[in-house]
């Protein structure tokens, strides 16, 4: 329930920064390329931060080989 929790303060916190890159971008503070740039890189950033709070080294996918092994069907 905690690790729930976590990743739903990361997406909330990923909200709130997009959120308000979008009003700064439509005040015209920050050009929109500008804060597209950082929207999308703070996003990478709150996943990668998150992914590793819950997840440590683990990958987020297997290979083929690795999948056989976990159900057991040899390799």
């Amino acid at each position: 329930m905690i690790e729930q929790q976590y990743a739903m303060t990361g997406l909330i916190i990923m909200t709130t920064v997009n959120m308000f890159l979008g009003v700064v971008m439509v005040a015209e503070i920050i050009p929109v390329g500008y804060g597209m740039c950082l929207a999308g890189f703070s996003m990478a950033c709150i996943v990668w931060i998150v992914k590793k709070q819950l997840m440590g080294d683990q990958r987020l996918w297997e290979s083929p080989k690795q999948y056989k092994k976990r159900k057991g069907e040899g390799v």
